[in-house]
């Protein structure tokens, strides 16, 4: 009963809004997740082909969910990697019944989490921290916009809050609970590339950590927490090979990386200067209308938006090599674009980007929402510009700030607990790595920090609570 009224606290903006908060990409999780469950139900591959590649559905924000292959890359199909398929199926079902049904297990899938980590650090009485940090953080931070956002963000921050409950408490969760973190920090990876990137970093500072025998996880923990992390990439390749088995092509991704060596530079000038030396098809694009990762990839005179679809699967293919071989090129170019990035992204983590919801209203949502649906949205108070996003945002900074620096004077002044220890740096952690993430490989955005931020005051309601426990002893 507490994780329930732990996951309505994070629904009151939803339930404010009028509907669930709802982004650009969220059109193409459920497209994805509706090719999912029409092929397990048995539709032909061929008709699902016809369907996509005679869609209308152009996004500003992504390619078309399906694109006619390309002989070279062994198929006739194109499918894309950049919105994962295990999440949306569960917009596609629970969309289909209930667009609230998501935002809540979603919130409950936080609540229990965040039950969990209380229980560890507050162990001789969890419910009023628990209630306390459910209430702080439903009116003052990100993470009710997160929880009821169609968009698998809030897994982001889930995974450090799993790998320090199996790496440091596995000893006192059951065979279940165990099972639940397993399976989230598994979603988690599986969910979104970033995500993969994220974990990968926090598993690899917990093999720092075991060198301090404070810090120090469990051997178990370790392993349980990597193959929990191998599952979930295991799922994203498994999905690869499904598709190449169904459609006969590899699937693609957007190239976001050559986007970004372009604003960064370094692919801008490998592209103006030496590029037909190594054949790439970017060189193509020579010269640069404009240097605007976002005007390369969406803008209708880009280049990646305004090629025919060899040639963007082309683009695809080269991603990866493009940026590693201009970042070979131009290192101290590209080196100190990642880093600017990153630090903006850090500092980004306001709620400014919900205030595009009048546009996805009129853009996406007619998509992929029932006539009802379409009609809840366009009425809720983010589309018709009444949601107080921007006030939101000033407060969530001083929430924010203010949570750091408890956080930092707690663990300067008062003892605390190797587990709160523990959690505290894999929190803050998570905050440095994730801007660092999405930092180098996108675009700063407020969306991509904002997913994690909510951490900082959970952590800090739960180590108050923490320290006057163990002050006024067992």
């Amino acid at each position: 009963m507490l994780v329930v009224t732990f996951a309505v606290m994070q629904m009151l903006p939803a339930a404010i809004n009028g509907f669930p908060f709802v982004f650009f990409d969220t059109e193409g999780y459920h497209k994805a997740g509706e090719a999912v469950v029409q092929t397990i139900a048995g539709k032909p591959a061929e008709e699902l082909i016809a369907e996509n590649t005679g869609s209308q559905a152009q996004s500003a924000n992504e390619e078309a969910t399906a694109q006619p292959g390309n002989s070279e890359n062994g198929g006739t199909f194109a499918v894309p990697m950049s919105r994962s398929p295990y999440y949306g199926i569960f917009v596609y079902i629970f969309f289909g019944v209930q667009p609230y049904l998501l935002a809540f297990f979603q919130s409950l899938v936080v609540g229990y989490a965040a039950w969990l980590t209380v229980r560890q650090l507050c162990p001789v009485d969890p419910v009023k921290p628990y209630l306390a940090a459910g209430a702080i953080c439903a009116l003052a931070t990100p993470l009710p916009y997160f929880s009821t956002y169609t968009m698998p963000d809030i897994f982001a921050a889930l995974a450090p809050i799993c790998l320090f409950l199996l790496c440091y408490s596995r000893k006192n969760l059951s065979v279940l609970q165990q099972v639940f973190c397993w399976v989230t920090l598994a979603a988690a990876a599986a969910f979104h590339n970033s995500h993969i990137l994220v974990i990968f970093g926090l598993l690899t500072i917990l093999l720092f950590m075991s060198i301090w025998p404070r810090l120090r996880p469990t051997f178990s923990g370790l392993l349980v927490s990597c193959s929990a992390f191998g599952a979930g990439v295991i799922a994203v390749f498994l999905f690869a090979y499904v598709a190449f088995t169904i459609f006969g092509s590899w699937p693609q991704s957007i190239p976001f990386l050559t986007a970004r060596g372009i604003e960064d530079g370094p692919v801008a000038e490998l592209i103006e200067n030496d590029c037909e030396q190594h054949g790439f098809t970017i060189c193509g694009a020579a010269p640069l209308q404009s240097r605007d990762s976002q005007h390369f990839l969406w803008h209708p005179d880009g280049f990646f938006r305004s090629s025919d679809p060899v040639t963007k699967l082309q683009l695809s293919n080269e991603d990866a090599s493009v940026f590693l071989t201009a970042a070979l090129e131009y290192p101290g170019m590209q080196v100190a674009a990642s880093l600017k990035n990153s630090v903006e992204q850090f500092g980004l983590f306001g709620l400014y980007e919900f205030e595009t919801a009048k546009r996805v209203f009129l853009e996406q949502a007619p998509l992929f929402m029932s006539e009802v649906d379409l009609k809840n949205y366009g009425d809720s108070k983010a589309v018709t510009g009444a949601y107080p996003f921007v006030a939101l945002s000033t407060l969530i900074y001083v929430v924010a700030a203010f949570s750091l620096m408890t956080v930092f004077y707690i663990y300067a002044s008062r003892p605390v607990s190797d587990a709160a220890l523990a959690l505290g740096i894999l929190i803050l952690a998570t905050l440095v790595v994730n801007a660092v993430v999405c930092g180098v490989l996108s675009d700063p955005h407020h969306r991509y920090q904002a997913r994690v931020v909510w951490l900082l005051p959970l952590l800090a309601t739960y180590l108050v609570f923490h320290i006057n426990q163990r002050r006024a002893g067992p």
